[in-house]
């Protein structure tokens, strides 16, 4: 969806992803596709040299590689944020330290540690790996100090971030962009339910109750994208509270599954906004053009055979997008 945004701005893409079918491949001018980490390493140079910018679709990427690729060109966003986000003890402590807010959490390295957490913390908590972990991998939910040194082996880690669980009205995601001419944009707040742990159902505008912590929401990821001088896209997940505050949950460096619906509900997508922002280009007005909602659909819906997709289009504003993703 990115290339094809990029493709109707005029530029060429290349794409780095070791699946020889990916989805980004399938679209794209050019694909490198390394067997191993040494053909990485060469091929992210020779990209490198190839583009004049580099941008993220995938934060767990070798950071690295990115460092690599930087030496030679331009890439958006730079290592150092996306170094921040693909660590949850690191990401939440920059926040935390910069005044963003954060849900309370304790950096722990063994489950004595945890166990002091959750004393501080009150139970129940959540631990999560500081790194590699998304979509609900990488946590567990403990709720008395009895159960914590099974669900800390189960992690199989010795760093991590006890977080306190929050009793949460909702879960919210800002998206916003930032180009090097300092130039930031915000798309509305979107609200999210979840599915075992994976974005099930995404609507925009948030429901009546959310629109009160609307405006503070758009506010700080302007001023996260400022305060970390972000070139690019990012999102931000929030936990709206019982008494109407906002806690963020976390950030990732790239566009983001609650940000699909942009596609036709928006002036402009979140994909083409990424382009604008990695070229230094005027970014776009992120007004919405209509109330949208957006479903996910994953492998499941297959399982019986091809969606009866002439059901779906029975409405005439139903948009489908299948991209090849396995």
């Amino acid at each position: 969806m990115f290339v094809h945004a990029a493709q109707r701005l005029g530029y060429h893409v290349a794409v780095l992803d070791p699946e020889q079918n990916c989805p980004a491949s399938q679209a794209a001018d050019r694909h490198f596709a390394p067997k191993n980490a040494a053909e990485a390493k060469i091929m992210a140079e020779e990209m490198a040299r190839l583009c004049s910018v580099i941008t993220l679709e995938f934060e767990n990427v070798d950071v690295d590689l990115v460092r690599l690729a930087a030496r030679v060109t331009r890439v958006a966003p730079g290592p150092d944020f996306l170094e921040t986000c693909q660590d949850r003890v690191t990401e939440k402590s920059r926040l935390s330290q910069s005044g963003f807010p954060t849900t309370p959490f304790v950096h722990v390295n063994c489950s004595n540690e945890a166990n002091e957490a959750g004393e501080e913390l009150g139970w129940p908590i959540v631990l999560k790996t500081a790194r590699s972990g998304y979509d609900g991998k990488g946590q567990v939910v403990v709720r008395s100090a009895e159960q914590l040194h099974q669900a800390w082996d189960s992690l199989k880690t010795n760093r991590a971030v006890a977080e306190k669980m929050i009793d949460f009205e909702a879960e919210v995601s800002v998206i916003a962009a930032r180009n090097a001419a300092g130039q930031v944009a915000a798309f509305p707040m979107f609200e999210n339910e979840h599915a075992n742990h994976i974005l099930d159902v995404t609507r925009c505008p948030v429901s009546a109750s959310l629109k009160d912590v609307e405006e503070s929401g758009l506010q700080i990821c302007c001023d996260i994208a400022d305060t970390f001088s972000v070139v690019g896209l990012f999102c931000v997940e929030f936990f709206v509270t019982r008494d109407g505050g906002l806690m963020i949950n976390e950030m990732a460096p790239r566009p983001h599954n609650s940000g699909h619906l942009t596609m036709e509900a928006f002036a402009v997508s979140q994909f083409e906004q990424q382009v604008r922002a990695i070229c230094n280009l005027p970014l776009s007005s992120c007004e919405s053009g209509r109330p949208a909602a957006m479903v996910n659909l994953l492998g499941d819906v297959w399982e019986s055979g091809d969606p009866n997709w002439a059901q779906a289009f029975q409405r005439g504003d139903t948009h489908l997008h299948l991209y090849g993703k396995a």
